[in-house]
């Protein structure tokens, strides 16, 4: 790929921290000018230039191929776009490529490659200087679209959200008003809960049991914590906690089928365990 008037051959290739489980590099094609990049809530004008034909564009990017387009920094939208306008000045422009994401067979044989263009931005602000009301319809929204990309079949996309939401929420916990504050654990509680839930569909147990840890420090009678720790524990072989836990689960909703199923799903998991043991052990001592 070409760069324009300005490019420096010599630019280094570097990595861009994403939240997906993914390979992002971008290295410089023309410099910006001044001191000022991207903070949250900056709005952006971007062009991403690429071959519009490719299927895969349409399935990482959320925005138009070859057209300049706004994207507000911290909303959650792309994370991998974020990610690369992060550090970047106005009137620069990089050279990306994307490979390994899990979510998507091609890309963890393939690479996508494409340019990124910043032309301008709005001031944006930092967390710290976000006031209580702003912080949290920011949560509210970041949950609601979390919900609505878990509803989607995007796992990355909706943990994302969920993560943004929690860390916002951290910056709160000395500032809610008492008479705020049920309501603001509950929602932290299901942040965390719904993080689990995305961990446990992206199949990663132990993140899984630390975000349904968490949501039960806060709430220890949310069920839907509770279930996904219990499936946590049972992917880990924990399966004397796991049992617990679904228990716990059919204590305080006794009809709840799939905590029912979950135990029956472990106690068949714990005979298959104890045949292979056996098999084992015969051939052993045969």
């Amino acid at each position: 790929m070409e760069g324009g008037a300005g490019c420096d051959d010599l630019t280094a290739w570097e990595l861009v921290p994403v939240w997906r489980c993914s390979v992002v590099r971008r290295r410089f094609l023309e410099r910006g000018s001044g001191d000022e990049t991207p903070r949250g809530g900056s709005v952006c004008r971007i062009l991403i230039e690429s071959d519009a034909t490719d299927p895969l564009c349409s399935q990482l990017l959320p925005y138009p191929i070859n057209h300049w387009t706004p994207l507000t920094m911290g909303e959650g939208e792309c994370d991998i776009i974020e990610g690369v306008l992060e550090g970047m000045r106005a009137g620069e422009r990089c050279e990306v490529v994307i490979s390994g994401l899990e979510s998507s067979p091609c890309l963890q044989t393939q690479e996508l490659r494409l340019t990124l263009q910043l032309h301008s931005f709005t001031p944006g602000r930092d967390s710290w200087e976000l006031s209580f009301d702003e912080k949290w319809g920011s949560i509210a929204r970041h949950k609601q679209k979390g919900g609505a990309r878990f509803r989607e079949g995007d796992m990355w996309g909706a943990a994302h959200r969920y993560s943004l939401a929690t860390r916002l929420a951290v910056t709160l916990q000395r500032v809610v008003p008492a008479e705020w504050d049920p309501e603001f654990q509950r929602v932290r509680s299901e942040l965390h809960a719904n993080l689990a839930a995305c961990q446990l569909r992206l199949g990663q147990p132990h993140n899984a049991l630390l975000s349904a840890t968490r949501a039960l420090g806060l709430q220890p009678r949310c069920t839907k914590a509770l279930y996904r720790r219990g499936l946590a524990l049972s992917m880990l072989g924990e399966f004397k906690q796991a049992r617990a836990d679904l228990r716990r689960v059919l204590e305080l909703e006794p009809a709840s089928k799939p905590a029912l199923q979950a135990l029956r799903d472990l106690e068949r998991r714990e005979r298959e365990q104890r045949g292979q043991l056996a098999r084992a052990m015969s051939k052993l001592f045969n």
